[in-house]
């Protein structure tokens, strides 16, 4: 069984510094944790309880103009930076901290790269 997540990418202007933005978030929630996942381009965030609340994957350069617009499938009239750092990170949707978490984080990054940010809803 496969659970559904709230996908939301931030666009990032700049080189993005996710250490920097996952500390923003952590005193959300009553205090989150974060680790990385050994041998892979990823870090978790937890509630203090210890369930997953947010998974964020290593941020991406995508030099190619116009192809985070044809992969978000998005018009000419988003204006998309050129070259772009992509960062997608993902919450399950049935938590209902997991999407306010994901959105404080991407706003974070965004603060300090500049750019924007597409979500699945």
């Amino acid at each position: 069984m496969t659970s559904v997540t709230f996908d939301i990418i931030g666009l990032c202007a700049e080189p993005p510094d996710l250490g920097a933005a996952v500390g923003a978030v952590l005193p959300l929630c009553g205090g989150l944790t974060a680790s990385t996942v050994e041998g892979r381009p990823l870090v978790q965030v937890f509630h203090r309880d210890g369930r997953l609340v947010l998974s964020i994957e290593e941020a991406r350069l995508v030099r190619v103009p116009g192809e985070v617009r044809r992969l978000l499938g998005a018009g000419d009239e988003v204006d998309v930076p050129d070259p772009v750092w992509w960062v997608e990170s993902r919450a399950l949707e049935e938590d209902p901290e997991a999407e306010t978490v994901a959105r404080a984080f991407t706003d974070a990054l965004l603060a300090g790269t500049g750019g924007l940010s597409w979500s699945s809803r």
